[in-house]
């Protein structure tokens, strides 16, 4: 594998107090404690670490961090902000986007994120319009509607000829990784697979009290020493806080109005079925007394049926 699983490193000194009321790690899905951790220079080993699993037709060596906010090119446009980007040692350019919340057009905001890297490489005056790769990379924690049956949780696309399956350029690789469809437990991934190991820590990382002996290689010790709440700054701290209260408001109000949805949903198809039922009801009475010959008109007196209705049973 790419990754180094056999090195050992120290832990670093406690720079601010642990608090019994949080998690001893951060929140990977968050988009605070994505960016704490794999938003840092001082952590690109881990980044490139982590990229080199997941894109496997490259081997990175280093990695340069670019500016992350991009200004749209028509006035009016759009404009974009990356959770991280950055330029591999070969010139290809990595997009990665932390989504906690589901996004119902997320798969588009994918593709025009994917837009400003080859702008910001073919200048005005260029003789031709050739590009480095450009690879966007989407952690998502929840399911895509458009992979909505497909089991696994990366999924990769390019361009291709749909009949026989060509691929038109490798320039265009955009790498989607659904976490809701990681369930395994670490006694279930397989020793050599760094790629699942990364999948455990981005979804469980902030529940974890300790680093399990299953994730002792050296990438994993770095990514556990950066994910560290007690190693964080009083004003980091407080960020974090302050995001994470933020993020778990969204999903109380989130839920609630699910909640509130299928209570008002179950009400509604109770009100239905009553409805549906005394229906059914008085058709079965002005059945039978029509049965004992009673004249339509009388029964329509009695149940509120029409002359045609009754007529017609």
């Amino acid at each position: 594998m790419k990754s180094d699983c056999l090195n050992f490193v120290e832990e670093p000194k406690i720079l601010y107090p642990q608090k019994k009321s949080v998690s001893k790690y951060v929140s990977l899905l968050s988009d605070y404690g994505f960016k704490y951790v794999f938003g840092k220079i001082a952590n690109k080993e881990i980044i490139i670490a982590f990229l080199n699993e997941v894109i496997p037709d490259r081997v990175i060596v280093d990695i340069e961090q670019l500016r992350n906010e991009h200004l749209p090119y028509l006035k009016g446009g759009k404009k974009s902000r990356f959770d991280l980007y950055c330029k591999t040692d070969d010139g290809s350019r990595v997009i990665i986007e932390m989504q906690n919340q589901e996004e119902a057009d997320f798969v588009d905001r994918a593709i025009y994120y994917s837009t400003f890297p080859v702008q910001d490489q073919v200048e005005e005056g260029q003789e031709n319009y050739l590009f480095a790769p450009i690879y966007s990379i989407s952690i998502l924690n929840f399911n895509l509607d458009e992979m909505k049956g497909e089991p696994g949780v990366k999924s990769t696309f390019r361009l291709k000829e749909l009949e026989t399956g060509k691929i038109l350029s490798n320039k265009y690789t955009f790498i989607f990784i659904e976490l809701k469809k990681f369930n395994k437990t670490l006694a279930e991934i397989e020793q050599e697979n760094i790629l699942e190991r990364f999948y455990f820590c981005l979804r469980y990382m902030e529940y974890l009290e300790e680093r399990p002996v299953e994730l002792q290689q050296e990438i994993f010790q770095k990514l556990f020493i950066a994910a560290n709440i007690a190693a964080m700054s009083k004003q980091e701290f407080k960020e974090y806080q302050e995001t994470m209260k933020t993020e778990r408001d969204i999903n109380s109000i989130k839920w609630t109005a699910e909640i509130r949805g299928m209570e008002r949903g179950m009400k509604e198809g109770m009100e239905k079925g009553i409805e549906k039922g005394k229906q059914e009801q008085t058709i079965i009475f002005a059945m039978n007394l029509k049965a004992d010959g009673f004249p339509s008109e009388t029964i329509a007196k009695y149940t509120g049926l029409s002359v045609d209705q009754i007529e017609m049973l």
